[in-house]
């Protein structure tokens, strides 16, 4: 009588297909445990995929000459503090443009006194104050009658320092006192996009709290609440967010950072 054939693996085969599995799942399992422990120990990491500045779009930019990008526009730049340098584009408001032929940057100061509003740009994550969505926000806004200060802050672009919440706020500041020093009766408005709105409330908040100050105006596009919080939506978090210990391991490491 014939035997039926088999499919049932031979032991030894069997044995080690269950230590392969075995092994990649352990594998597996420490990769996703060594993820929030290497959060927990260097908050850098979190923060260079928050913040993105490594994404420093386009590459190759000279930002010494922003006229490449937007008409009538001045590159300077920004001590905030000790050892942190921050680079700024001063897009000049359209109807100065005809005047503007051939003056120097001290003429340019003196315009942001001439009732046109003064409107701080404060980008999202990646990429930099050339990229070219920014670009086009610049050429509307200042072909408008704005004039646009489109700031990087520390660690992108060609600013120095490494990127924090607190840091960025105090770039603002920074920025924000330098143009009202200038602005005469100019009004002056916070104007943030994504990460750049955490970053325009904190700073109107401490003018106010600090120094009686009241922004003339606020303006925030597509929003949210804290980098605690814009941390919980980056892709990275995704398969955390049902991971026992994923607040204080990944989203308290990040709002200490």
């Amino acid at each position: 009588m014939g035997h039926a054939a088999s499919s049932e693996l031979p032991d030894g085969e069997l044995l080690n297909y269950v230590s392969m599995v075995l092994g990649v799942l352990l594998y597996l399992f420490i990769i996703y445990i060594s993820v929030p422990l290497t959060v927990r120990l260097f908050p850098p990491v979190l923060r260079k995929f928050v913040y993105l500045n490594f994404l420093a779009y386009p590459f190759g930019v000279d930002y010494h000459k922003p006229e490449v990008f937007v008409k009538r526009t001045k590159n300077f730049y920004l001590t905030s503090e000790p050892g942190v340098t921050v680079g700024i584009w001063y897009a000049l408001a359209g109807n100065r443009w005809e005047e503007a032929e051939g003056k120097d940057f001290s003429w340019y100061e003196e315009a942001l006194a001439d009732d046109n509003p003064i409107i701080i740009y404060l980008h999202g994550n990646g990429g930099t104050r050339a990229t070219s969505h920014r670009v086009n926000f610049m050429k509307a806004m200042s072909g408008g009658g704005f004039h646009v200060l489109a700031l990087d802050y520390r660690g992108y672009a060609d600013s120095t320092g490494n990127p924090s919440e607190k840091g960025f706020t105090t770039d603002v500041l920074c920025l924000y006192n330098w143009a009202k020093a200038r602005s005469g009766n100019s009004p002056i408005i916070f104007w943030g996009h994504s990460l750049g709105t955490g970053i325009a409330t904190n700073t109107a908040r401490k003018l106010k709290e600090q120094e009686g100050i009241i922004v003339d105006a606020v303006i925030l596009e597509a929003p949210y609440t804290t980098i605690r919080d814009a941390a919980a939506t980056i892709p990275i978090t995704l398969i955390y967010r049902k991971f026992p210990g994923f607040e204080s391991l990944i989203l308290d490491t990040m709002a200490r950072a």
